[in-house]
């Protein structure tokens, strides 16, 4: 992957941080990008309130059973 990452590649990239570990390189691609781009920044916030939620709703679900 380039130094400079698309949206499309952001969004990739914290799907897939959540299957496994992001290289140096990516996560400082993703790091960088999510900086500069208004959209993406607004988009990782609401990934990280979708992942928790996602989290703690799975976390619930085993308890149950």
């Amino acid at each position: 992957m380039t130094n400079s990452i698309t949206c499309k590649d952001s969004t990739w990239l914290v799907s897939e941080s959540r299957e496994r570990e992001l290289s140096k390189q990516e996560l400082e691609n993703l790091e960088r990008h999510i900086a500069e781009c208004p959209f993406c920044k607004g988009a990782s916030s609401q990934f990280d309130v979708l992942f928790k939620q996602l989290d703690s709703y799975l976390r619930n679900s085993k308890g149950e059973k």
